[in-house]
């Protein structure tokens, strides 16, 4: 029963999270274009102390740890954030049940850069990407009674050195929160 509550909870919260969104802006023309994986967003002329302050506040409210701010750059970082999918609802990153489930039955993260194209101090865009990296773990052996008794064999290269238990790469981008991401942005920027 209690299996049961848990996955309803989660269908529920994961549901309200991934509401779809109107993406045009009443009265003007859409200022979000997405390009190869990356999401563009125009800046008015004198709005790029603002913008910025705000793109750091929607990456803290997804609950990212900032890894770098430069804002004489115009360079916004995030440390990899990892969240399980549909086991932790409260995680709004993933856009769908598939990454829901990409991210329950895989470790994965997500790595967050915002860049604005600054020219004399001012913006004129900025751009959202979001890099998603797995976590492999090879030779891990899952025992069948109890996953706490499970072991990793350890293989060595042609040099004898011991091989790392997990290593991480990066499987392309998440477009579609990187999109999410920027129109967040876009509409604080509107308010």
């Amino acid at each position: 029963m209690f299996l049961v509550s848990m996955g309803l909870a989660a269908g529920v919260a994961g549901c309200a999270g991934h509401a779809s969104r109107s993406h045009g802006v009443a009265g003007g023309e859409d200022r979000v274009a997405q390009h190869a994986g990356v999401a563009e967003l125009s800046i008015e002329p004198g709005a790029y102390e603002r913008a910025f302050a705000i793109a750091r506040e929607r990456l803290m409210d997804y609950r990212f740890a900032i890894d770098r701010v430069d804002a004489r750059r115009g360079v916004i970082t995030t440390h990899p954030k990892r969240t399980a999918g549909l086991a932790s609802p409260w995680d709004q990153e993933q856009s769908g049940l598939g990454q829901e489930w990409e991210d329950l039955i895989n470790e994965q993260r997500r790595v967050v850069r915002i860049e604005f194209d600054l020219e004399d101090g001012e913006a004129s865009s900025m751009s959202v990407t979001v890099e998603l990296l797995r976590t492999h773990r090879p030779g891990w052996r899952v025992e069948s009674e109890s996953v706490r008794l499970s072991t990793h064999a350890r293989t060595r290269d042609e040099l004898g050195r011991i091989e790392p238990a997990s290593y991480t790469e990066r499987i392309g981008l998440d477009a579609r929160f990187a999109e999410r991401l920027a129109w967040s942005i876009e509409a604080s920027l509107r308010e």
